[in-house]
């Protein structure tokens, strides 16, 4: 399956006449997001490097704390809901990966981070559309992702005052080098 537009939700969405094996694939690509996204966290805290290290270090140890919490929840959620099967680590593998592929083009660990917040905030949403949808979204469910979704949109705010900083640096910098060569 390809992560490009979204095409492994909506398949999943058209092509299942079994809303519950549909709504076990969208959650898995949700769960596997998650997954993705703590270890994309995890490794942006060991390889941040520059004059910003200490603060990114800790962001970055902040974002993937909080990201393992809600793995935990979403998996405990989708086994009570569709039984242990729906958390098959063949299955949460493959998307996992596609998950990680996608990320690592970006260079910016930053902007690697806003990538799978958009990406998480998509998925979540598409899940939640279709769960409604199909009358398989639980209050429980419902919470939890109204929930996580908020704290996703937490992360992105935190990523973009980095990166607005950043700029700002650098647009600084060339306004510097700018004024240098007029004297």
């Amino acid at each position: 399956m390809s992560l490009s537009q979204w095409s492994f939700m909506d398949r999943a969405a058209q092509e299942s006449v079994n809303f519950r094996a549909a709504a076990v694939e969208m959650c898995q690509w949700l769960l596997a997001c998650l997954r993705a996204q703590y270890w994309s966290y995890q490794e942006s805290h060991w390889q941040i490097q520059g004059w910003t290290f200490y603060g990114d270090h800790l962001l970055f140890a902040r974002l993937y704390e909080s990201v393992q919490e809600q793995v935990d929840a979403l998996a405990e959620k989708m086994v009570a809901m569709y039984g242990e099967e729906a958390v098959d680590g063949l299955d949460l593998g493959a998307k996992f990966e596609a998950w990680i592929r996608r990320w690592n083009g970006v260079d910016c660990l930053h902007k690697r981070g806003l990538l799978s917040e958009q990406d998480f905030q998509a998925t979540c949403k598409k899940v939640y559309d279709f769960l409604k949808g199909s009358g398989e979204l639980t209050l429980g469910m419902d919470d939890f992702l109204m929930a996580t979704a908020n704290e996703h949109e937490t992360n992105e705010y935190l990523l973009r005052q980095v990166l607005r900083v950043e700029e700002s640096a650098k647009q600084a910098a060339v306004d510097w080098a700018a004024l240098s060569n007029k004297g």
